[in-house]
């Protein structure tokens, strides 16, 4: 079976709950001995765990390999940013994540490759609508990332899709022309549930389906906490979530195969449209 019990951390995740966990410790001590304290109000999205949806899209599967491409128009919409207040948390947290974001990740990025924002019958444009809420994008992007029927679709049909779908990089000081890689790269290094082109084609030729189901979505506790102790993001629609549900695996002549997955999917504005867009994926575990 594919990707059976790995897990991954990488830039997004990994980055903020390290920097995050030091930077609250030292706030801490420093409110205990007279330092400033600060609060944040969480946006609407961060309450509970959102109930279990599937969304359905109507995906056109026959002959989708060969249908017509959408290729993205440019120029790029641009999302909104924000000036934080230049607090003490506010400072400790965003030079440290400008001194983690810098270790390793830009020759990552510069050498990965890339492809154009391309939308295509498997993998149309998620909803506008959907795009409007992080709790129901969050699901929409799963769903559309993890419904694979291997032998109508491709692999770089799906990069291009995610890129269509990225939203910048905003932590640390990381370019415009590497910031909207993030997602992608997240996607095609190390553990991740793209398969590499080899298993995509093994898959393709036992005319394998993927489909998921059961999803659910909470705000990372690690992203509360951060807020609830007065960091603000530049992106105002940034935030990280745990996404948890069931794939099941099907191919001719095989029984169906469930597995649980979870991963931290952390969003943010989008670089080609309204709305909210996926910045990384990490922490990819399948059991």
């Amino acid at each position: 079976m594919y990707l059976r019990g790995v897990k991954r951390s990488t830039l997004v995740s990994a980055v903020l709950v390290a920097v995050i966990d030091a930077t609250l410790l030292a706030v801490a001590l420093s409110t205990y001995f007279g330092g400033v304290t600060s609060t944040a109000t969480l946006p609407e999205s961060s309450g509970g765990p959102s109930p279990a949806v599937t969304f359905k899209h109507q995906r056109v599967r026959a002959d989708a390999t060969t249908a017509a491409s959408s290729p993205v128009p440019r120029p790029r919409y641009h999302p909104l940013r924000v000036v934080p207040s230049q607090t003490a948390v506010q400072q400790t947290i965003d030079q440290s994540m400008i001194q983690s974001s810098s270790q390793g990740a830009l020759s990552a990025l510069e050498r990965a490759a890339i492809p154009a924002p391309t939308i295509t019958a498997a993998f149309p444009a998620i909803d506008a609508a959907d795009s409007a809420s992080a709790s129901i994008y969050a699901l929409a992007f799963t769903q559309e990332l993890l419904d694979i029927h291997f032998a109508t679709s491709t692999r770089e049909q799906m990069l291009a899709w995610a890129v269509y779908n990225n939203a910048p990089y905003s932590l640390g000081e990381l370019p415009e022309s590497l910031a909207t890689r993030v997602l992608c790269t997240s996607l095609t290094t190390g553990p991740s549930p793209v398969p590499p082109a080899t298993k995509w084609r093994q898959l393709a030729k036992s005319r394998a389906i993927w489909n998921v189901s059961g999803l659910v979505v909470s705000v990372n506790p690690t992203w509360t906490q951060a807020l609830s102790a007065g960091w603000e993001p530049v992106d105002p629609l940034m935030g990280i979530y745990d996404v948890s549900g069931l794939l099941t695996i099907t191919s001719p002549g095989h029984p169906p195969v469930v597995e649980s997955i979870s991963f931290a999917l952390t969003l943010g504005g989008a670089s080609l449209h309204p709305g909210y867009g996926a910045v990384a994926l990490d922490d990819w575990t399948v059991n």
